[in-house]
C-alpha cells in the first residue's frame, strides 16, 4: 500500500454518514446494542440494508452468531449521548435507556429517525469486520430531520443553508 492507515482512515471520514444503535437479544436474551454508522440500503425488492461490525466488538459473536433478528435505530441529533453511552465499553449500555420491544422481542430505541426491524440475511467477510445483511420486515417513521451525523472523526449535524 501506498498510503498509510491513518491516512485512509482520514479520508473515508471525508464522508459524512448517519449514525445508527443495532439493537438485539443474545441468546440468554440480554438486550445487546452497538453503535454504527455503516448503515446502507441493499435492495428494494427484496428489503434488503447492511450493516458492518468489527470482530473486535464485544457484539459480533451475537450479531454473527444464533440471533436472527435485530432492529437499526436511526438516531437523530438529540440522541447523540445514546450513540456516546452505545459505542461505549460499559457494563450497561441499557440503564436509563427509553425502548419498547417490536413484534419479535427485539428492543427499539424510542425517539429515532426510523427503525428497521429486520432478520438477518447474510454475513459476509469484510477483512477486520463482518458485514451483516438484513431483510427489513417493519419499518417505522418517527419524526424526520436534525439527523445524527458523522464526519471528521467526529460527531455532526446537518447545516441546511
Amino acid at each position: 500500500m501506498s498510503f498509510s492507515s491513518r491516512h485512509f482512515r482520514d479520508c473515508l471520514g471525508q464522508f459524512a454518514t448517519g449514525v445508527a444503535v443495532v439493537t438485539s437479544r443474545d441468546t440468554d436474551g440480554q438486550k445487546v446494542g452497538i453503535t454504527i454508522n455503516s448503515f446502507s440500503s441493499v435492495s428494494l425488492e427484496p428489503p434488503l440494508v447492511l450493516f458492518s461490525v468489527a470482530r473486535s466488538a464485544a457484539t459480533h459473536d451475537v450479531f454473527t452468531g444464533n440471533i436472527r433478528h435485530f432492529c437499526i435505530n436511526v438516531l437523530r441529533t438529540s440522541q447523540k449521548e445514546l450513540a456516546e453511552r452505545f459505542a461505549a465499553p460499559i457494563d450497561d449500555r441499557w440503564e436509563n435507556t427509553r425502548f419498547t420491544d417490536n413484534g419479535h422481542g427485539m428492543p427499539v430505541l424510542l425517539g429515532n429517525i426510523s427503525t428497521f426491524s429486520c432478520v438477518r440475511h447474510a454475513v459476509h467477510d469484510g477483512g477486520d469486520h463482518s458485514i451483516i445483511v438484513g431483510q427489513v420486515n417493519a419499518v417505522e417513521l418517527g419524526e424526520t430531520g436534525d439527523p445524527l451525523l458523522y464526519y471528521g472523526g467526529a460527531y455532526a449535524r446537518l447545516d441546511r443553508a
